[in-house]
């Protein structure tokens, strides 16, 4: 908490509903977010601000500050119709206050505000994809054991995740037989049809090219199962990608045919994490099994960068659990 002890020292609230002044106030927003263990790409400003675009939703960002510092935020939104206060992206895996995790004044300030605020407007609540370790849920079992407010939990769904603990050729060896056999098939067809995999750059791949190239490529694979398909949604990607791209809080791995891309998957930065969002691929990269591909070059760099955990995000997808070693609950209220 940065030395500063929330029993001793005053929070002030507010509500900021233009975005033009949530804009503003990005930089600090994400200053914050780099200590807050909330994932650096769902929980960043520019995600907040690109969903509100894309949905035309009605911003209602509480903010917490301790004297002039910024201590928490909750970004959440105001539905078309009234009848909700929530976060506001179904795109987002993990929704949280942005606050230091020690700081659970801050956030059980801002949660019990928000709850205030919903019963205020006869509206309701909406609190989705939330992690065991959430600050939200740290801040709700707070304000549960003060009853301060009453906060109903409920598991929504899992998560697959694989920890870091070993090296890659240890982590392989858990694996069976026949996965092994299989990715080594998938290596071989590559390196036989000129396939392979790199990380792309703002060098490689120019920012503003990057939502067109996986847009094209995710339609491709999903065609009209795509949650692409809608101009909202993409229109989000076009104002996000180029801005996380840059910042590295999102990292695209590229299958490559002759330098041409026949295949995308975007990582998202978690604090300690690299977890796979979305992805596609064309017809000719269906000959070599690009989904291992893409995903054993995604794991391979979540081991160079010394993360704890590559996490595969929302869905039990069979092809998921082939690859984890663990799994987490997703709480709603």
């Amino acid at each position: 908490m940065s030395g500063i002890s929330a029993a001793t020292t005053s929070l002030n609230y507010g509500v900021l509903t233009a975005l033009p002044v949530v804009a503003a106030l990005a930089p600090e927003w994400n200053a914050l977010l780099a200590r807050s263990g909330c994932n650096l790409a769902f929980s960043s400003a520019q995600w907040f601000i690109a969903a509100c675009h894309a949905q035309a939703v009605q911003p209602y960002l509480l903010v917490a500050r301790r004297d002039t510092m910024l201590a928490g935020l909750l970004p959440l939104v105001v539905t078309d119709d009234g009848g909700s206060i929530e976060f506001p992206s179904y795109l987002c895996d993990y929704n949280d206050i942005v606050s230091e995790p020690e700081d659970v004044g801050a956030a059980a300030g801002l949660l019990a505000h928000a709850g205030s605020a919903a019963s205020a407007a006869s509206s309701k609540l909406v609190l989705t994809n939330l992690r065991a370790d959430s600050n939200c849920l740290r801040a709700a079992a707070e304000l549960t054991r003060t009853n301060a407010i009453k906060f109903t939990q409920r598991r929504e769904q899992s998560c697959f995740y694989l920890p870091l603990s070993t090296s890659f050729g240890e982590y392989l060896q858990t694996r069976s037989r026949s996965f092994r056999k299989g990715l080594g098939r998938a290596r071989r067809e590559a390196e036989r049809n000129d396939v392979c995999v790199r990380e792309l750059d703002a060098a490689s791949c120019p920012p503003a090219q990057l939502p067109e190239i996986f847009l094209s490529l995710n339609y491709n694979r999903f065609g009209h199962n795509s949650h692409f398909k809608s101009p909202a949604a993409q229109a989000f990607v076009h104002e996000l990608f180029p801005s996380l791209f840059i910042e590295h809080r999102l990292r695209a791995f590229a299958l490559l045919a002759a330098e041409k891309i026949i295949g995308l998957d975007i990582c998202l930065m978690g604090s300690n994490s690299l977890c796979t969002w979305n992805g596609g691929f064309n017809a000719e990269a269906a000959c070599c099994s690009p989904g291992k591909l893409l995903i054993e070059a995604g794991i391979r760099r979540a081991y160079e960068l010394q993360l704890a955990e590559y996490d595969f995000l929302r869905g039990t997808h069979s092809y998921k659990a082939s690859w984890a070693l663990a799994a987490r609950i997703l709480n709603r209220n």
